[in-house]
């Protein structure tokens, strides 16, 4: 029926038919506004900001482990030299106490670079 039909007829079925109609004309052109209208799903926003977020920290992370292996290597290092350096020092401690009261080592030493300690005889004339 036509508009003015429904107008002045109260009939439920024509408004039924006439609803079918709208309802029918208006659905083409929904999917053709789906078709040509292209949505990106939410939860690949999500995964995109969620990826971003995740490299950005694994990037931190793995900067401040670098240095803090780096720091950790440079420690150890240093005390190994610190350890090398105590021990050289007692040696030489030890070997200034032999010096000042071992006549062993004084000979030994005075041996290494050429100087006689034996004590010269002088002779003494007999009167």
């Amino acid at each position: 029926m036509n508009k003015a039909a429904n107008i002045y007829w109260d009939n439920a079925t024509t408004a039924k038919t006439a609803r079918r109609t709208a309802v029918s004309r208006n659905r083409p052109r929904a999917k053709a506004d789906a078709a040509t209208r292209r949505t990106f799903p939410w939860w690949a926003s999500c995964l995109i900001v969620t990826s971003i977020f995740v490299m950005l920290l694994v990037s931190i992370n793995f900067r401040a482990f670098t240095e803090m292996r780096e720091e950790v290597n440079q420690n150890l290092h240093l005390a190994g030299q610190v350890q090398n350096l105590m021990d050289e020092n007692l040696a030489l401690q030890e070997e200034i106490h032999a010096l000042k009261t071992d006549p062993r080592a004084i000979q030994r030493e005075a041996k290494k670079i050429g100087v006689d300690l034996r004590p010269e005889k002088v002779p003494v004339p007999a009167n």
